[in-house]
């Protein structure tokens, strides 16, 4: 049963949660099955390639920002779906042990007009490394119901 309806949403709301950390045998893992570059695989290659060293896979980045949210607010949330992302830009690799803090500000919520049960919140995922630059941003929308009788 959802607790939370679009209008427990408003622009300005700010989540922010606690820093992961991937090791290497996270990052190379991850790779393996999702993005086989060498530059997320082998340490070797990737010490000899243009990153210096061994980088995460922009995807894996991604999931780590994006999973805390949708555990910890979505999962409560009467949200429909989410029609995709407008924007997603990967900033600056990831190496393992670097502490990334995910962080969600909601960036406008509106009932719909032509469907008014629902409505619409659109937001900024941002993950942040520990000099609090982003390495990663996207911006998209959840369709989200209004409160039954609200």
């Amino acid at each position: 049963m959802p607790i939370r309806y679009l209008e427990d949403f408003s622009p300005g709301d700010v989540w922010s949660f606690e820093p992961w950390k991937l090791s290497e045998n996270d990052i190379v893992a991850f790779a393996e099955i999702h993005d086989p570059q060498t530059m997320h695989t082998d340490p070797e290659a990737a010490a000899a390639g243009a990153y210096g060293g061994l980088i995460a896979s922009g995807w894996q980045t991604a999931l780590g920002t994006v999973t805390p949210f949708l555990r910890e607010v979505m999962r409560e949330t009467a949200s429909l779906a989410s029609p995709g992302f407008d924007t997603f830009k990967w900033i600056k690799p990831v190496r393992a042990g670097q502490p990334i803090t995910p962080r969600v500000d909601i960036l406008e919520t509106r009932q719909s007009k032509s469907k008014p049960d629902r409505g619409i919140m659109r937001l900024r995922f941002s993950a942040m490394d520990d000099g609090g630059e982003p390495v990663w941003e996207a911006e998209g929308v959840f369709i989200i119901l209004c409160r039954p009788g609200g």
